[in-house]
Order: structure tokens, then sequence, then C-alpha cells
């Protein structure tokens, strides 16, 4: 095993003694295994020792001297670094050994999000087949759309092909190894039934059933545990600072520059990197959408290599961009950046390339429009194709089910499949109405049905799309059932489609809670800023306070560098409690950049009138 010249370091230092300690890392190698980490234990727990004694001097050194002057220690200041220094080794010692748990626990949801899924593969491919390593060969081919049962499924290949183990023992040793108790009991199960030669197929139907009423019962748990997160962040980190913002502005008045400096650290580290946080917490917690796009990479063959075919691709590239110029945005919504960003850049160049001679104060004052108009520049139209790009993901996702049902129930009417697609043109089917006859073209091309499905998942390209058409192309070729295969289709693709709904509608009413928790913030400094700051005497010109070195006290009081401070805080909680918005209420940030928005332009338009 290659190693890191950190790690070599470290496991001289170390390595034996945690060797001759192993008894106590039992748990820690299970979950090393569990969450793919690829080290040994006895070389991961000397790093953890190393970086964490590294790491715990500077940063009790750091926090002292940036607290210094506020706590005013005394005569046990002589004390206070090392007992930081233990703390922060301490903090630094026990994320690092909570890591791997916390990755294999996220592993694990993520292996039982997929598995319904994965075992409706496997039900439908054994109405044709018992050749269970092609099951578990097809699920290995297509990690984009099942994920880490992807990963799960390659190490048992390899036990298979290239440590010879029989399949029955490649089960059990896969189940020992995966961090999924549901995907641990299914694969015991399997090696069971393979032993004793049971129905496949029962069992394979008997496991999507149990797993899909799982699923549902997992995701109302998974609603109230993002009810508890999001209560968590409108307490701690949106309407918390907000009290004690308050507090703290009374406290300088009377105190000085010390109770300043706390509100600085509040409102330009607590606030952004506590929603940094929040959202990473929210990232591994949240479950993906079925509902997303894959980038499938289009397979091409010796004649693409052909000048006149090239020509052809070239001049049909240019036809669809004439004919659709923004679909490319809507599809890759963050190449607006690559427009947006600098322009934005460039209006603030332009606009405050005369201020830089100016202190940071006053070129803050003057530059603060200019940020936000700038922001507004570069985030606009990249939202706007965000939007864009998750509607059409949403409007597909809604009709792909009615689709496959309906193509189920034309073709179980004595309709061949061809057929029954050619009646689906008149079928008001929305967004794929246009698929349907770009699959009655290929059909009627003498494309099979195989391929006509495969160019529709090419085009369309979503999770729950590709998922299907991996199914339907592959039982088609083992079983050559269609029927079967188009009804565990339609049944999969409703199930995940009616999870998506349940979790939007339960979740829509704590981004409400975030909305109202920010107008409460503006309200708050709205208040103080034309109620309580009046009361206070107004600071001369010739009174100006160096606000790092002194005490500001009634008759010092600055008034507009308070209100700049509330103004910064309100665009930035506003922000960030956007994205939050995003994260909670549909399940991807970049959804929540139209909260921010809205929050930050009401915070700029309320200042403007103070």
């Amino acid at each position: 095993m290659n190693l890191n010249k950190l790690d070599r370091i470290s496991y001289r230092l170390f390595g034996k003694w945690v060797e001759s300690r192993s008894g106590d890392y039992m748990e820690l190698q299970r979950k090393l295994i569990h969450a793919r980490i690829g080290i040994p234990f006895e070389v991961y727990v000397s790093r953890v020792y190393l970086v964490s004694l590294v790491l715990a001097l500077p940063s009790g050194a750091f926090v002292y001297f940036l607290f210094s002057d506020l706590m005013q220690f005394g005569v046990t200041s002589f004390l206070i670094i090392p007992l930081l220094s233990v703390f922060f080794g301490f903090m630094a010692f026990s994320m690092m050994m909570a890591y791997p748990q916390a990755l294999a626990n996220k592993r694990g949801r993520d292996i039982d999000i997929v598995l319904p899924h994965a075992v409706a593969l496997m039900h439908a491919l054994s109405r044709g087949s018992s050749d269970i390593i092609s099951f578990f060969r097809i699920i290995a081919g297509n990690r984009r759309i099942y994920g880490e049962i992807s990963d799960e499924v390659n190490t048992m290949l390899v036990n298979t092909r290239i440590l010879n183990q029989d399949i029955t023992s490649s089960l059990r040793t896969s189940a020992s190894n995966t961090p999924s108790e549901s995907y641990k009991n299914f694969l015991e199960s399997l090696s069971t039934i393979m032993t004793s030669g049971g129905n496949l197929v029962a069992f394979f139907l008997t496991k999507s059933e149990q797993y899909r009423l799982k699923a549902i019962n997992a995701n109302k748990a998974f609603v109230e545990s993002l009810a508890v997160l999001s209560e968590i962040y409108v307490t701690g980190l949106a309407v918390g600072p907000l009290f004690i913002i308050v507090l703290l502005v009374v406290l300088g008045l009377i105190g000085g520059a010390k109770y300043y400096f706390l509100l600085v650290i509040i409102v330009y580290l607590l606030v952004p990197f506590g929603a940094i946080f929040f959202i990473f917490l929210l990232d591994s917690v949240v479950e993906g959408s079925a509902s997303k796009f894959v980038r499938i990479s289009e397979h091409r063959g010796e004649k693409a290599e052909n000048p006149f075919i090239k020509r052809g691709m070239l001049r049909m590239q240019i036809y669809e961009f004439m004919k659709h110029p923004l679909k490319k945005l809507i599809d890759e919504p963050e190449k607006m950046l690559y427009f947006s960003a600098p322009v934005a850049l460039l209006f603030f160049i332009l606009n405050t390339y005369s201020f830089y001679s100016l202190e940071f104060n006053e070129f803050v004052y003057r530059a603060d429009d200019h940020i936000i108009i700038a922001a507004a520049i570069v985030f606009i139209p990249y939202l706007i194709f965000v939007e864009a790009h998750f509607h059409r993901i949403n409007q597909i996702s809604v009709n792909f089910p009615e689709f496959l049902n309906r193509l189920v129930n034309l073709h179980e009417s004595g309709l061949t499949l061809a057929a029954s697609l050619k009646k689906l043109r008149v079928s008001n089917l929305g967004i794929l109405n246009i698929e349907v006859t770009k699959m009655n073209t290929s059909l009627e091309l003498n494309e099979n049905l195989i391929e006509a499905f495969r160019d529709f998942g090419r085009r369309v390209n979503t999770v729950a799309v590709q998922r299907t058409v991996v199914l339907i192309e592959n039982a088609v070729k083992m079983t050559g059932n269609v029927k079967d295969t188009l009804v565990i289709a339609a049944n999969d693709a409703l199930a995940a489609r009616s999870l998506d709904e349940d979790r939007t509608r339960s979740i829509k009413l704590y981004v409400m809670v975030l909305y109202i928790s920010f107008f409460v913030f503006l309200y708050v400094i709205y208040s103080l800023v034309t109620g309580f700051f009046p009361q206070v005497p107004l600071m001369q010109s010739n009174e100006i306070t160096d606000m790092v070195g002194e005490s500001v006290n009634l008759s010092g009081f600055d008034r507009l560098l308070y209100i700049r401070l509330f103004f910064h805080a309100a665009v930035l909680d506003g922000f960030f409690s956007g994205l939050v918005a995003g994260k909670i209420g549909e399940g991807d940030v970049r959804l929540g950049l139209k909260h921010s928005m809205v929050m930050m332009i009401s915070a700029y338009i309320l200042f403007m009138f103070l």
C-alpha cells in the first residue's frame, strides 16, 4: 500500500502503540470497512493522533489571542492556552475518529434509498433467468443509477471472479461488510434461497414489496428528522443570533469595542459558516431525489470517425442550437455563470475603481450597493436557468409513470408495443409528448424496442428514466416478456415519484418558517434603527473613536457603523437562509437561490429607507 508522507510519519510515531491496543479499535476497523476508507486502522488512528496534536496548540493560542481583550482572563491567563489546546485537540480527535462511522451511516442510507429499485430490477430479470451473477453485473455496471449498491455489488463480483469464492459465500461476505442492515438481510436471505433452491421470482417480488413499504415508513421518519433539524437551524442560527445581536448592541453602548468585536464575529463568522456547516449536515441526511439528471456518456463506435458522419453530426448540433438556443443552458445551468460572473465583475470594477484610494471603512460604505447589484447580476440569470432545469426534470418525473401505465394498458388490450406507442401520440403527456413522437419515429425507421428506449433515455437523461431504461433493456433481453417488465417499471417509477411528492408537501411548512424568522430578523433590526438608535446621541465628526483600540460610550456612538453592520447581517442571513431553505424544501442548494435573492433584495430595500 502506498502511504503519503503524513501517514508514514504518524505511523512511525504511533503505529506500534496503536497496534498493541488493537482490541480497543475493533469497532473502528468495522466502520472503516463499511465506509470504504481503504487504509488499515493502525494507520488511520496514527494519523488522527498526529493531526490532533499538530492542531491543538495553534488552535488554542489563536482562540486565546482572539478573545483575550474581551474575556480579560487576568492572573489565570497562563493556564488558558494549555486548557484551550487540550480542548481543541480533543475535539479534533473526536471528530476524526467519528468520521468513519458518519461516512458508513451515510453510505448505509444511500444503499437503503436505491435498494427497492435494485430489487425491482432483479425481480424483472428473474422472470427469464436465474443467473444471479448476471443481475449483479448489470447493477455494478450502472453506478450512476444505483450508486453505492453498485460498489457493494462490485466487491462481491471481485470475490467470485478473482478470489474464486462461490456465489453463496460471496453473498455472506458482502453481507458482513455492508453498512446497510436492509441490504445485509437481503443478501443473507438470497444466500439461503439459493442454497435451498427456493423460488427466486417469488422471493424478489416479496422483497420488492417489503422494501417499498419500508421506504414509505422511512420517508415519514426522514421528514420528522428534517423538521427537527429545521427547528434547530431556526433557533440556533437564524433567530438565536438575532437576540445575541440585540443584547450586544446594548452592552456595546456601555462596554465599548469588545462587544462590537463580538458582533463582528457573529455577523461575519457565525451566520455564514454556521449555515454552511448546516448545509453540509443536511447533505449527509437529505436523501437524493430520483428526479435528478445523470450524465450518460454517449458511446461512439468506429463509424463516428467517418468524416461524413462527423460533418453530419456537426450540422445536426448547429441545427439543434439554432432551434433551441437556450437548451444547453437549461440542461447545464452552471454554464450561465461563465457569462454572468464576468459581467458582474466588470460592473463592480467599473463602478468602484474610483473608491480604491479611500480608507477601508469608507470604501465598504460606498461599495455595499455595488456588491449587492453584482451578486444579483451573477445569481438571477443563473437561478432562472436552474429553475427551468429543475422544472423540466419535475415535469418529466410527473408524467413518466403515467406514460408507462398507459403503455401497459394499451399493450394489455392486445395491441403490439409499436401500436401502443402510436396510440400514445394523441395522449396528453405534457413534456413527454415530443419524446413519444421521437420513439415512434425510431420504430418506424426499423429500430427495435430496446434501441428506441435507449435513445429515449439518452434524450431525457434523468435517474428515474435511466433506471427504467436499464430495467426494460436487460429484462427484455433475458425474458422477452415486455408486458410484465413494463408493469414492474411503471410500479417502480410511480413509487419513487410518490415518495418525492410526499416529501415536498411535508417540507413546505419549514420553508415558510425560515421566511418568517428572516422577516422577524428584519423587523427587529428596523425597530432598533428607527426606535432605539435615535435616542442615543449621534457621534460628531470630531468624536470618531478608534473602534479597535478604545471603548465606545454613549457620547461616542457611531450610528452609521452599527447600521452598516446590521445591513451586512441581514444580507448574509438572507442569502444563507435562502440556501438552507432550498436544501430543506427541495433537496438542492441551487433551488434555494430564489429564496436567497428574495431575502437579500428585501433587506436591501429596507435599508435604502433607513
